[in-house]
C-alpha cells in the first residue's frame, strides 16, 4: 500500500505542475461569507515554490493588515524531486513539523486568510501544524490554495479537522503557475466572502 500511495502522490504532483492551461480562471469553492465586518485580519500562508506567496501578496496589496509566512524549523528541500520523497510519509503519518513561525497575539485576530499549496490532495503539514497550534474557536477562516488540477481536494476538510469551532468561508482556488495574473480574481473572492465591502 505504501508503494501505491507514493506512486499516486507522485502522479498527482506531476499532474499539478503540468495541467495548467493559460486561460484557466481562479475559481471559488462554495462556503460561507461574513455577515458583518471582518475585524482584525491576519493573512497567513505556507509557500514552497512561491505561487502561494504570490497570491498572499495580492491579498495583502488589496486589504493591507498583517501577513505572516509559515516557516518550518527544518526547511523543506529546494529540489522538487526531494520534496516528493519526503511529503508522502508526512501526509500518511499526519506529521506536524516544528515551526519557526509564532504569532503571539493570535487572540487579537477575528479573521484568518489561510493559504497553502495542495500536496497529495491535502493541506501541507506545515500549515496543518500552524493551525493546530492555536485555539481558533469563533474565528472566521478564509482558505485559499494553489494547485495544478486537484482544486481544493481535501484541504478544506483538513482545515475543519483542526479548526472545528471556526467558521470556514468560501475558498479560493488558483492554478499555481497562473498566480501572478490572478489579482482580479482574488479581489472578486474577497468581495464575495465579505472581506472587501462593496459600496
Amino acid at each position: 500500500m505504501r508503494k501505491k500511495s507514493f506512486l499516486s502522490f507522485i502522479i498527482m504532483l506531476l499532474f499539478a505542475t503540468t495541467s495548467c492551461s493559460s486561460d484557466e480562471p481562479a475559481i471559488t469553492e462554495p462556503g460561507g461569507s461574513l455577515s458583518g465586518d471582518a475585524g482584525k485580519t491576519l493573512i497567513v500562508y505556507f509557500s514552497w515554490s512561491g505561487n502561494t506567496q504570490t497570491v498572499a501578496n495580492h491579498i495583502h496589496d488589496l486589504i493591507g493588515g498583517d501577513i505572516v509566512e509559515v516557516e518550518t524549523v527544518i526547511p523543506y528541500p529546494d529540489s522538487y524531486e526531494e520534496v516528493i520523497q519526503v511529503a508522502p510519509g508526512e501526509l500518511e503519518s499526519d506529521y506536524r513539523p516544528e515551526l519557526k513561525t509564532k504569532v503571539e497575539n493570535m487572540d487579537e485576530y477575528d479573521t484568518l486568510i489561510v493559504g497553502t499549496p495542495i500536496w497529495g490532495g491535502h493541506l501541507t503539514p506545515a500549515m496543518k501544524s500552524f493551525l493546530a497550534s492555536y485555539d481558533l474557536s469563533g474565528k472566521a477562516i478564509a482558505p485559499f490554495c494553489t494547485h495544478g488540477g486537484s482544486g481544493t481536494a481535501q484541504s478544506v476538510n483538513d482545515i475543519r479537522s483542526v479548526c472545528s469551532n471556526s467558521t470556514i468561508l468560501s475558498s479560493l482556488v488558483v492554478y499555481g503557475s497562473r498566480a501572478e495574473s490572478f489579482r482580479a480574481d482574488v479581489e472578486r473572492w474577497l468581495e464575495q466572502i465579505g472581506i472587501i465591502k462593496n459600496n
